[in-house]
């Protein structure tokens, strides 16, 4: 299972990195529904939907196509609260990796995460189908430094992989992967996964300590429970959507991504008192506003990206929502700005 939320440090680290480097507030938060002063909040907690926006925003921003490398770099293991205090409390570093993926919902991640065997090596592998052609290469890359991160907090700056595999091509020069990866890195592979030697699955953790090591464990108990608790079938139908530009699937198309029924869903979503064509509804609401209130792109382009075959259709819509048609919509807020 994959995070449902994440910390909001996993916007407010790389934010502070690249506002160094000159990438704004502005830039980096647009579209998220996110500020400094919410992600500052103890405790505070953002979707992986915000944290996509706030992905792209700083593509975009820096013109990086190593974005993901770079991002996954401002994580280390200390970043991560209890979760990491776990971890690093474990005897072994295979006490501390079972931990991780007990309690991967307190982690950084946007994929599924797994771990096997071959001959000697161990092999973590990553991935999801949740996400666009266009994130995928550089949620790939984000995920992998990410957790390759974990294990350099856990075994020393000195641990060093056997080999690395990614199934995007590569989006920089090789000398930036051996960099990052200082290994051998291949591409186009059937898995993301990080590959390293079974041996050190034996070696004490750096910092084990047990007593703190049964604090921390009840901690991420209550953490993990919490999380479940405020995340309901409604968030979770929308993160799908959220997650995939101009991903709009019928009922039945989502519900195998839950793995369930159509007539499941639709019962679990009346119990919220809510249908699935009104979320629909409010979120292509939502976007066609965000579209209309921060970029220039034409009603035609617009009602492409929400999923209308016809763009009269989106704007017969767009009045029912409010009130006015979207060209007014946009006029009054330029208006409005000036």
């Amino acid at each position: 299972m994959k995070p449902k939320y994440h910390s909001a440090k996993t916007i407010l680290s790389p934010l502070t990195r690249l506002r160094e480097e000159g990438v704004s507030v502005g830039q980096a938060l647009t579209g998220t529904g996110l500020s400094l002063s919410i992600l500052n909040k103890p405790e505070q907690h953002v979707s992986l939907s915000q944290e996509l926006m706030f992905l792209r925003n700083l593509r975009k921003a820096t013109a990086n196509p190593a974005i993901g490398l770079k991002v996954g770099a401002c994580y280390p293991l200390s970043l991560f609260g209890i979760y990491g205090y776990a971890l690093m409390s474990a005897a072994t570093i295979s006490d501390a990796l079972k931990l991780a993926y007990e309690y991967v919902e307190l982690s950084f991640a946007f994929f599924e995460h797994s771990l096997s065997f071959s001959g000697n090596h161990v092999v973590m592998c990553m991935s999801s189908n949740d996400y666009s052609a266009d994130d995928i290469a550089m949620l790939n890359e984000r995920e992998m430094i990410a957790t390759l991160m974990i294990l350099r907090g856990l075994m020393g700056e000195d641990f060093r992989l056997h080999s690395a595999t990614l199934r995007n091509a590569p989006q920089t020069s090789m000398s930036e992967y051996e960099k990052y990866f200082e290994c051998t890195v291949s591409f186009n592979a059937d898995n993301n996964a990080l590959i390293f030697s079974a041996e050190l699955l034996h070696i004490p953790v750096l910092q084990c300590d047990s007593d703190t090591a049964s604090l921390c464990i009840e901690r991420c108990e209550r953490l993990k429970a919490r999380l479940t608790e405020e995340y309901n079938i409604v968030d979770e139908v929308r993160e799908l959507i959220l997650l995939r530009p101009g991903y709009f699937p019928n009922i039945d198309e989502l519900a195998g991504k839950l793995n369930m029924s159509g007539r499941t869903l639709r019962r679990k979503l009346s119990a919220h008192g809510v249908g699935y064509q009104k979320i629909l509804d409010d979120l292509r609401f939502e976007l066609s506003r965000e579209y209309l209130y921060t970029t220039n792109i034409s009603v035609e382009q617009m009602s492409i990206l929400l999923g209308y075959s016809d763009p009269a259709h989106f704007s017969h819509a767009f009045r029912r929502w409010a009130g006015v048609s979207p060209s007014d919509f946009r006029s009054a807020f330029i208006a409005e700005s000036r």
